[in-house]
């Protein structure tokens, strides 16, 4: 387990006094206990669903709590023994693509477990764990999100263009993205859920490292990472929260400097002694990323960092600062005693930790065309990466969290012979915004043919 930063230490010595200030609006509450699960959530087999429609808003606890149930429904064991989550729709499944020529950044066959999505969102970096493999990413969205697309008929370009700009999301969409590490032959899963997946190969092509739909790879993958968006009464911005497995990477101490050492063992994704300007660099935009076709092997390795514990800097914004020890004290503790709760059943999802949330600070503040670039609007973990998923935008100030990407801006398309995308609200989901731009992509296809 991590090492805590002076945040998580803040928030021991908190909760060893018994008492803690909870986020309330602009003002703050005490809560004598701290930020506790609920007894409903356990055992996991019978956690429930949240009850997104009778979300309060009343504190920062709650939004922690949310994200918490929310994944251990999300990983509850159905009758096939598989998590729920698996037993969603992808993106693509909506609109019956299944093809994997279309846009390689983002795109995936129809079966969620054939992954061929391999490029980090916003940087285009490959993420390459200590055995040269790189790790695959995968979308699922759930049958509230999945029903108001179709039934909306927004897989039609012509359909979305037309859509009143401010409704949004109804309440309990869901939308998830995962990040999977191959085993290789002999490697141990160490702690973390497994499953036999299809992912698609990597080839060279046009100068660049591509994936190649017709050669593909039986493995054991495992999963690393793990995003959830979702809405709530008083949130259509989503509730965005990020989990992780807990050997993935260590924490970076505060204010570091080039060459401190930033943890001395062995990570999931970081090689013990590693100094802190090596870690999280992406070697995308030059000649240094190579790829042996043969073995699937990639160079050089990316040495993985957790720049912010919880999702915070503590150190800014200055006038943030109560506000956000209070966030990084309330996962803490819901951590702690959560994955506490967990491990009393042998359950493998207790190698898994929050690493924060973010959300408005303002109810139904979403409002179509907002870029959402400042700290103002929202509260939260305010710098909320995942290692594993946003590994080389960690320290980048325009990307540094979910709504530096997810906005209701405007979206202009990836090539020049599409549509763009008119400012709307249901444009804060990626999902949507692909099947967009993809809808056309399939349309321009089949007319060419």
């Amino acid at each position: 387990m991590q090492s805590p930063t002076s945040a998580a230490r803040v928030a021991i010595s908190t909760l060893v006094v018994g008492s803690l200030y909870l986020w309330v609006g602009q003002a703050m509450a005490v809560v004598p206990h701290g930020c506790q699960p609920k007894s409903n959530w356990f055992p996991h087999s019978a956690t429930p669903e949240p009850d997104n429609a009778g979300f309060g808003s009343t504190n920062n606890c709650e939004f922690h709590q949310w994200s918490w149930q929310m994944f251990l429904w999300l990983t509850q064991k159905l009758g096939d023994g598989q998590p729920r989550f698996l037993s969603f729709a992808s993106p693509q499944a909506l609109i019956g693509m299944n093809s994997r020529a279309l846009m390689p950044r983002k795109t995936k066959s129809a079966d969620a477990e054939s992954l061929d999505e391999y490029l980090q969102a916003g940087t285009d970096g490959i993420f390459v764990d200590q055995n040269g493999r790189s790790v695959y990413y995968s979308q699922y969205v759930n049958p509230v999100y999945a029903d108001f697309i179709t039934g909306h008929q927004l897989t039609d370009p012509a359909k979305v263009r037309a859509f009143e700009p401010g409704t949004p999301f109804p309440i309990g969409s869901l939308e998830i993205k995962a990040s999977w590490k191959i085993l290789t032959p002999g490697e141990k899963p160490e702690g973390r859920f497994t499953m036999r997946g299809e992912v698609a190969n990597l080839v060279h092509k046009g100068g660049k490292i591509v994936t190649d739909p017709k050669q593909t790879e039986n493995v054991t993958l495992a999963l690393v990472g793990f995003h959830i968006g979702g809405i709530v009464k008083g949130h259509p911005e989503m509730i965005w929260a990020t989990f992780e497995h807990s050997g993935n990477a260590p924490n970076v101490a505060a204010n570091p400097t080039p060459q401190r050492i930033v943890s001395d063992r062995d990570w999931t994704f970081y090689r013990a002694g590693t100094p802190y300007k090596a870690c999280n660099v992406n070697p995308a935009s030059s000649s240094l990323l190579q790829l042996d076709q043969a073995t699937q092997k990639l160079s050089p390795i990316t040495q993985a960092c957790r720049e912010f514990e919880f999702g915070n800097d503590p150190d800014r914004p200055k006038d943030r600062i109560k506000s956000m020890q209070l966030n990084d004290q309330n996962i803490a503790s819901l951590n702690k005693q959560t994955r506490y709760r967990l491990q009393q059943s042998s359950d493998v999802w207790a190698n898994y930790f929050e690493v924060g949330a973010i959300w408005f600070r303002a109810i139904d503040g979403l409002k179509p065309g907002m870029a959402l670039a400042t700290d103002d609007i929202l509260t939260g973990s305010l710098k909320l990466s995942n290692a594993t998923i946003e590994t080389f935008t960690q320290t980048q100030s325009v990307m540094n969290n979910c709504f530096r990407c997810h906005n209701t801006m405007h979206r202009f398309p990836p090539q020049g012979n599409l549509d763009p995308l008119p400012a709307l609200n249901i444009n804060i989901s990626h999902a949507l915004v692909n099947i967009y731009f993809w809808s056309q992509q399939l349309q321009a296809a089949a007319t060419a043919h």
